[in-house]
């Protein structure tokens, strides 16, 4: 794609201003009943949750909170008395629970955040769905990739609305980002590079020992299997397998999203299946985690790749982001802004223009993400910001370089029949292993 030089530099300077960013807006469903004048939701996990509830609650006052529910009562009450105190007239009937099933039963409800470990994400998931209810499942949305397909099955079959905790996609630093790659100004581009920086030093652990009595601990393992309490696994869920798939489905699945938003606008994607995946990683032999520290893997494509690197330095001068690596430009984008950075000809002049926007860090992304599925709610529509579609796409390839990592393979995924080609060692790892108490949920 060919673009004006001038033209392109007024497009950059009014993007950078945060003037003229696209949005993402919902659609009504034809047919349906006209807009609700309130919405009531409730949020099953009370971490990462009660983000996604301030999000729903901030500046809609049409939003009201009537349920929450957590497995640790003092962190249950904590969080009630903050939302009580900060948003009063959206919690004043608020109901606490320890059992998400019997939120669930809350007829009053229209929609419920899922913000519990990964474990739990497609139980919970099919029961809401079930009860006909909205949902905002967060990233991951599953901790396998037999439940990815579970629960896009599921929402063909139900029709919900539901949305995933990507929110990236819907923050205005990306949607910015978007707008200078639709202008094809970065050339030809082959390569894409997700990565986070963190440290590689060993976790040191923690005695099994007796749960608090304030956590319903057997609950909280929910359909793991069954294992002695352990405040160091208990508090660093993420990187046991478990429970959770490490930094490449936490923070890597936020990234593939966002590197496949920027390729779907350049026309050179819309999220087929990789050719291959590989990944190789590191982990101290004395860390008390099961998941790497550092971690390097390669989703290969026709024409492209993309790659993933958890690591220790920075790129870019940045410990997290993306960015198209184009033969005139590179664009680099994170949760403080975008930067375009020019290639330079045989002569040295630079190729394009230099494009800088700093803000905030996070600004607005969450907010505006919740406030989206609130509004697909109340507009009775499906056609959220982030649907399960998009986000189980993003999972499934976290899981397949931490499965290539796992089985010491090169690893090729038939997403028709639902297995990796060739590849036995690989398949052990994609089925989801629900302690005989729970049973994945049947389609």
């Amino acid at each position: 794609m060919k673009t004006n030089r001038r033209d392109f530099i007024k497009k950059s300077s009014v993007i950078a201003s945060g003037i003229g960013l696209s949005t993402i807006e919902s659609h009504k469903v034809m047919g349906n009943s006209s807009p609700r004048d309130r919405i009531n939701v409730g949020v099953i996990g009370v971490g990462m949750g009660c983000r996604d509830l301030e999000g729903a609650l901030k500046d809609n006052d049409w939003v009201h909170c009537i349920a929450m529910c957590d497995v640790n009562r003092e962190r249950l009450d904590e969080q009630a008395t903050r939302f009580k105190k900060k948003f009063p007239d959206q919690t004043e009937n608020v109901r606490l629970y320890g059992d998400f099933r019997e939120l669930i039963e809350n007829k009053d409800i229209d929609g419920v955040i899922i913000a519990t470990p990964d474990h739990w994400h497609t139980y919970i998931y099919a029961e809401v769905l079930k009860a006909g209810k909205a949902i905002y499942i967060e990233k991951p949305v599953a901790n396998s990739i037999e439940e990815c397909h579970v629960m896009m099955d599921l929402q063909k079959k139900q029709n919900g609305i539901i949305t995933t905790g990507l929110w990236q996609t819907s923050q205005k630093y990306f949607l910015g980002a978007n707008e200078i790659l639709k202008t094809g100004v970065l050339g030809d581009v082959f390569k894409v590079q997700i990565w986070l920086s963190q440290s590689t030093d060993p976790i040191s652990g923690s005695e099994d020992s007796v749960p608090p009595t304030t956590l319903d601990y057997d609950m909280w393992l929910g359909p793991a299997p069954k294992r002695p309490f352990n405040q160091s696994r208990f508090r660093g869920w993420r990187e046991f397998w478990d429970y959770g798939g490490g930094q490449q489905t936490d923070w890597g699945v936020h990234w593939i999203d966002s590197a496949f938003d920027g390729l779907k606008t350049m026309g050179l994607s819309n999220r087929e299946f990789p050719k291959a995946v590989f990944s190789t990683a590191y982990k101290h032999h004395e860390t008390f985690n099961e998941t790497p520290s550092c971690q390097t893997t390669i989703f290969q494509y026709e024409n492209f790749h993309i790659e993933w690197t958890q690591q220790v330095a920075h790129l870019y001068s940045r410990n997290q982001g993306v960015a198209w690596i184009g033969s005139k430009a590179t664009l680099v984008c994170n949760r403080e802004g975008y930067e375009l950075i020019p290639n330079k000809d045989r002569n040295g002049s630079m190729m394009v223009d230099p494009v800088k926007f700093d803000g905030p860090f996070e600004e607005g992304g969450v907010d505006a993400h919740a406030t989206n599925w609130c509004k697909c709610i109340r507009d009775n529509s499906t056609l959220t910001n982030s649907p399960i579609e998009k986000g189980a796409f993003a999972t499934i390839l976290a899981h397949m370089g931490n499965i290539s990592y796992r089985s010491g393979t090169r690893v090729v995924y038939d997403p028709v029949k639902r297995k990796f080609v060739g590849n036995p060692s690989a398949d052990l790892y994609v089925k989801a292993k629900y302690r005989e108490s729970w049973k994945l949920p049947i389609v």
